[in-house]
C-alpha cells in the first residue's frame, strides 16, 4: 500500500506552538474546512493524546506523531508540521517525561490498522540523520511534500 497521503495544503512550516492543545486547536479548523476530519475529531484526538502521548526521542530531534480512532476522519491524511523552535509533548509510554518536539506528523486514517504500516516505515526514516536534516532545512511545502512522498514508502 503506498499512496501519496502528503498534501501541501497540510504541510505546514515554522509555526510556534505553547503546547499540543494549542497544536490541534490550529490544525482542527483546517482539517475541518478541507474536509478531512468530523466535528468530533478535535475533542478525540486531545483526548486520545493525554491517554497515549505519540512523542518519541529521536535524535536528534523529537517527534510527535498524534492519530486518533477512524470514526473520526473523513479521507486519509498526513499532516506534516516543522516547530519553530520546539512545543513541549508528552513522550510515548511516559506521561510524565516531556520532550521538546521540532516535528510533528498528525496521522488521519480510515483502515483501522493503517497507521502500522506507515509508523513502521516513518520509524526508520526518523532515525535517519539526514531525512530529519532534510525536514529541517526544506524551504517550502512543496519540497516537503515531494521529500516524503518519495522517501516514506508504506
Amino acid at each position: 500500500m503506498s499512496k501519496n497521503l502528503f498534501f501541501d495544503e497540510l504541510t505546514f512550516l515554522d509555526k510556534s506552538f505553547k503546547n499540543s492543545d494549542e497544536f490541534f486547536d490550529f490544525i482542527f479548523p483546517v482539517l475541518k474546512q478541507k474536509g478531512y476530519v468530523r466535528d468530533s475529531f478535535l475533542d478525540a484526538i486531545k483526548a486520545r493524546e493525554n491517554d497515549y502521548p505519540t512523542a518519541l526521542p529521536t535524535e536528534p530531534d523529537a517527534v510527535a506523531l498524534p492519530h486518533t480512532d477512524i470514526e473520526h476522519i473523513i479521507k486519509p491524511f498526513i499532516a506534516f508540521t516543522r516547530v519553530k523552535g520546539s512545543v513541549p509533548w508528552c513522550e510515548m509510554a511516559n506521561n510524565d517525561h516531556i520532550l521538546d518536539v521540532s516535528f510533528i506528523f498528525l496521522l488521519g486514517f480510515m483502515d483501522k490498522d493503517g497507521h502500522i504500516n506507515l509508523l513502521q516505515a516513518l520509524m526508520g526514516n526518523l532515525s535517519d540523520e539526514q531525512f530529519m536534516q532534510h525536514l529541517k532545512v526544506a524551504q517550502t511545502s512543496e519540497e516537503i511534500v515531494q521529500f516524503l512522498t518519495s522517501s516514506v514508502q508504506f
